[in-house]
């Protein structure tokens, strides 16, 4: 016997798939087959989940899943691949070409998949994702009401990739800091980026992104915002619904927000710019306003707050505590006369206008580290709280998406990392990884809401399906001996090997009625 591997165990990627399952998502993942093939050797599901393997396994590129995945026994087994298909490999296809064998050829090729996910289209792709989201809302995933943020970040490329069209990468020219980290105020240059951009509606409390949406690099951010928002609400309709958006800068378009308060009726929260009118009034009212509490004086229509956040440095007797004071001026009632359907327009001069009217939170101390005059971050926002730090509070929130999701999705799930050199690749791979985060994230929190009811000796669905797939896999391993395996129970490895089980014995069993189960000839002794 060369080897022998245990089966008792369930692995992640059983609860995992069995959680898709349950949760009613294994047909969209069906529906990706672009049934374009003849004859297929393969069925289209595998690819599938052999991709979900590589997204939530972490496999940095196609190439290093031959050695993580498509070598593994174990893992090809849950996709339908027995071990001698593993070894020898799925056909005798390409064995011609190759001038050095190896011990292991895999299931199939990395090419092979990635050949047949590119043919994905983006429709289907598009469905799989907003499938998924809705699924998980009828679960209960996310909030009743959602405070999501809205992002786009890029999905950089190369000018040698084949686009869709079959014209050039998009590409955008922006000034952007060099990558000195010795040096944080190193002047900007100005460089070209290739790639995609992908929107994002993020949901912080579950960590989950709710829609996406992909375009071109160089398309601007607002261009895209209310499409994949309207989407976000379509996916929880029902079940939740999106109470407010943080927003960066780059959606700070007074169409597009003045949309979005009326037809979605959200919340928004956005910084300003600070070449605007409504920038410059929020500041001087701001500083105005400090100067006043100073003297025990209000300023009608303005509060002036501060907050203190003790941080703790350090352990043991090395310890030491260090006070954030962070200090705002929440100003209600400011008027803005872009916040309109229709613009920024020459109409705001006439005498019967009536500009929009916005809160305007300045932040004079962030956490300790005060702003320089004409320099205080100005959050714009339509809500109705009279907390001081409700803008503040709402847009700090907002850096989640950066770090917990477009951050994570580069730096964990290599997003940028593409199955081909192609803008389908890239399309393919961006869906796949967003909606694996999402699937990932609920299943944990399944994962974990199901073990505390078992503590409680509750009746889970997925603990259902452990006691089943340790009674289907119970006291069995599977021995390799050069290029035949088989599966069997530890007892009959024993009896096999000229080992007597007592207990068996007594029960008659022999090497003879293994092998009679098996439908195995009885080795001749004589």
């Amino acid at each position: 016997m060369d080897r022998i591997y245990p089966l008792s165990e369930a692995a992640f990627f059983d609860e995992l798939f069995h959680y898709i399952e349950e949760i009613g998502a294994r047909p969209l993942l069906e529906g990706l087959d672009p049934k374009d093939r003849e004859a297929p050797l393969y069925p289209f599901i595998q690819f599938v989940l052999m991709t979900i393997m590589r997204c939530v396994g972490g496999v940095e590129s196609m190439l290093a899943t031959r050695e993580v995945l498509l070598t593994d026994e174990a893992l090809m087994g849950l996709l339908g691949f027995n071990a001698a298909q593993v070894r020898q490999g799925g056909n005798d296809r390409g064995l011609s070409r190759r001038t050095k064998p190896v011990a292991i050829r895999g299931a199939l090729s990395y090419e092979t998949v990635s050949d047949n996910l590119v043919k994905v289209g983006p429709e289907k792709l598009s469905a799989m994702f907003n499938g998924a989201i809705r699924c998980l809302a009828r679960q209960g995933v996310f909030p009743k009401r959602i405070d999501a943020s809205l992002d786009a970040t890029d999905d950089e490329a190369t000018p040698t990739y084949k686009t869709d069209a079959g014209g050039d990468v998009p590409s955008v020219t922006r000034e952007k800091r060099p990558d000195v980290r010795a040096n944080k105020h190193a002047r900007k240059v100005k460089v070209t980026v290739f790639g995609w951009k992908i929107w994002i509606v993020f949901e912080p409390v579950s960590k989950t992104p709710l829609a996406m949406k992909i375009d071109g690099i160089n398309v601007a951010d607002n261009e895209h915002a209310y499409e994949v928002l309207a989407q976000a609400r379509a996916n929880v309709e029902g079940h939740a619904s999106i109470r407010s958006v943080a927003l960066d800068r780059g959606f700070l378009d007074g169409k597009l927000l003045s949309r979005i308060d009326e037809e979605a009726g959200a919340i928004l929260y956005i910084p300003a710019k600070s070449n605007l009118t409504i920038t410059a009034d929020a500041r001087e009212i701001a500083r105005r306003t400090q100067a006043l509490f100073v003297q025990g004086k209000p300023l009608d229509g303005a509060t002036y707050a501060e907050r203190v956040e003790r941080v703790t440095h350090g352990s043991g007797k090395k310890a030491w505590v260090e006070e954030r004071k962070t200090t705002v001026v929440r100003i209600r009632d400011l008027p803005c006369d872009w916040w309109t359907p229709q613009g920024s327009t020459s109409a705001a001069n006439s005498k019967c206008f009536q500009p929009k009217l916005l809160n305007a939170t300045v932040v004079l101390q962030w956490d300790g580290a005060p702003k320089d005059a004409e320099k205080e971050v100005v959050i714009l926002d339509t809500d109705p709280s009279t907390d001081a730090f409700a803008g503040f509070d709402a847009y700090d929130d907002r850096s989640l998406i950066e770090n917990t999701c477009n951050r994570e999705a580069k730096e964990s799930w290599f997003l940028e990392h593409h199955p081909k050199r192609s803008e389908a690749g890239m399309r393919a791979h961006a869906y796949f990884v967003f909606t694996c985060m999402a699937l990932v994230t609920a299943f944990r929190l399944h994962q974990q809401a199901a073990e505390e009811a078992e503590s409680r000796g509750e009746e889970t669905g997925i603990g259902r399906f452990r006691r089943q797939l340790e009674a289907r896999n119970r006291d069995k391993v599977v021995v390799f001996c050069g290029e035949h395996f088989g599966v069997f129970r530890n007892y009959e490895v024993f009896l096999l090997v000229g080992v007597p089980v007592r207990e068996r014995a007594m029960m008659g069993e022999s090497a003879e009625t293994v092998l009679a189960r098996c439908r195995a000839r009885t080795p001749n002794t004589s």
